[in-house]
């Protein structure tokens, strides 16, 4: 019986032993794609493989797949999910701040994350144990592991604050225990600096090729290595390293805008990235989780999530089979981001809609009228309006007002708008609400708003939208209970749960 069989029999006696509740919940003890031989990996597509099934865990739905929004959009308010009875009510929980440790949504992303995570750790112990045709294909296998492991950490910090960090395919039982334990966040975004900064300097190009969409490139490294250190510099528990990491995001933000294919930012239309036919090759694209329409097992659904019962013009028709209801957002939260005349964010990829009887609006993000039913539609996870608004970010947070007006301008003048020419906190707060037009349905704005205010302000700005059950409890999500309870030490549960 080789290593991995014997952790996998470990595992299942745990399993007993802990009432049903099993240890591999935290880290999965076997091999990715059920592999259990030690001399499996043979050759380099063996490894190209294994980096493949890294790339499909982040496409599980509570991870960035179809469910991703609950975790963002909807914890935000920006988005509503109102069919409260699905899921025996813990969809809703997150519209009406009311997320409990028993959610199994919560452990569902928790596992998808950490199954990711062992995927990657995976290739990293067994990387070496072919021969390459050059140094360059190896370090572009590890660099694409890396990225996406840094991915998952980067989710995970946003998420839960501290939590395990594990760097290495895990051998027995105890090593698990061992590993089981929640580390500082300083430890958790260290590990994402490490993976991107490894990513950034290594062979791999600087953007993909539209023929390799969907995998990491130098510029998505700097990118999510840029947006962690804004993360953790804009977090109070780091205020004394606010400085240094935003000079660090700095650095790699102008790099990653100094290899965009484009001259003018401006020129390039706000819904290219969107036109689900040529997405591999929008010049705004960084990173995309690519879908295959047409394919009942590579598709997506991310345009039935966001579309109301009834449309208004049918010619702003989502896919080609009417859905019953999804994510969208509510008439009041629409008008009042978008309210400034001739936002093209809003003419070109909004329509107006109702469900049960009440106004709202929904995107055309994610439009596709493949009559197949299975849809095509990419997750697109960074791009370049993204970089241009973290430098706004970054420039604002050093006290660089001018600088920061520069890129915010960039962004607007894209969409359609005059300039800003405020500062202050009136500048922070024109940042934050581009971002909040420009990634609607994008899974970024919970993040975005503690990138953006600090614990109080979301605080008050919850209460002010009518979320009354909102407190600073719900800042992180809860440690999945079933989780907590392997280690309710080291596995502690966050405030308020």
């Amino acid at each position: 019986m080789n290593m991995d069989m014997k952790i996998n029999r470990i595992s299942t006696i745990a399993a007993i032993s802990l009432a049903a509740v099993s240890c591999s919940d935290f880290l999965n003890l076997s091999d990715p794609n059920a592999v259990t031989t030690e001399n499996y990996y043979t050759s380099v597509d063996d490894i190209q493989n294994s980096v493949n099934g890294t790339y499909a865990v982040l496409k599980e739905s509570n991870f960035l797949g179809s469910s991703a929004c609950y975790f963002e959009d909807n914890k935000a308010r920006l988005l509503i999910y109102p069919d409260t009875g699905v899921g025996g009510g813990e969809n809703a929980q997150f519209d009406n701040c009311t997320v409990q440790a028993g959610n199994q949504m919560v452990l569902s992303r928790w596992n998808a994350i950490y199954k990711c995570i062992d995927r990657v750790n995976v290739v990293l112990k067994h990387i070496d144990d072919i021969k390459y045709s050059s140094e360059d294909l190896r370090s572009q296998l590890e660099a694409e592991v890396r990225f996406v492991r840094a991915l998952c950490y980067y989710t995970l910090v946003c998420d839960w604050g501290p939590v395990p960090v594990v760097l290495q395919k895990l051998g027995s039982l105890a090593e698990v225990n061992a590993a089981n334990v929640r580390q500082p966040k300083e430890v958790v975004y260290q590990a994402i600096f490490d993976d991107c900064k490894f990513a950034a300097e290594s062979k791999l190009p600087d953007l993909q090729s539209a023929a390799n969409c969907g995998r990491a490139s130098r510029v998505a490294a700097k990118t999510l290595w840029a947006k962690a250190a804004l993360q953790m510099a804009t977090d109070e528990d780091f205020k004394d390293r606010k400085a240094e990491l935003c000079n660090v995001a700095l650095t790699n933000l102008k790099d990653a805008w100094g290899k965009a294919p484009f001259a003018n930012f401006t020129t390039v239309p706000v819904d290219e990235i969107w036109d689900v036919t040529n997405q591999a090759s929008a010049k705004e694209s960084i990173f995309q989780l690519v879908y295959i329409g047409g394919s009942n097992s590579a598709n997506s659904t991310f345009n039935t999530q966001f579309r109301p019962t009834d449309i208004d013009d049918p010619a702003k028709e989502v896919n080609s089979t009417a859905a019953s209801g999804g994510h969208f957002m509510p008439f009041n939260t629409t008008t009042s981001i978008y309210n400034e005349a001739g936002d093209k964010r809003f003419t070109t990829l909004m329509a107006k809609g109702a469900h049960k009887g009440n106004e709202t609006y929904y995107t055309l993000k994610y439009t596709d009228l493949d009559a197949s039913g299975y849809y095509g539609c990419n997750n697109v996870v960074l791009r370049y309006a993204d970089v241009a608004l973290m430098l706004a970010e970054a420039y604002y947070h050093t006290g660089d007002a001018a600088k920061a007006q520069e890129f915010v301008n960039l962004v607007r003048a894209r969409a359609g708008l005059s300039g800003v020419t405020v500062s202050g906190t009136a500048l922070r707060d024109v940042i934050y609400k581009e971002r909040k037009r420009e990634f609607a349905y994008e899974f970024k704005a919970f993040s975005d708003m503690k990138r953006g205010y600090s614990k109080a302000e979301i605080q008050s700005l919850m209460t002010a939208d009518g979320a009354t059950e909102y407190s600073n409890t719900d800042y992180y999500l809860p440690i999945p209970h079933a989780q907590h309870i392997l280690n309710p030490t080291g596995l502690y549960q966050n405030e308020g749960y």
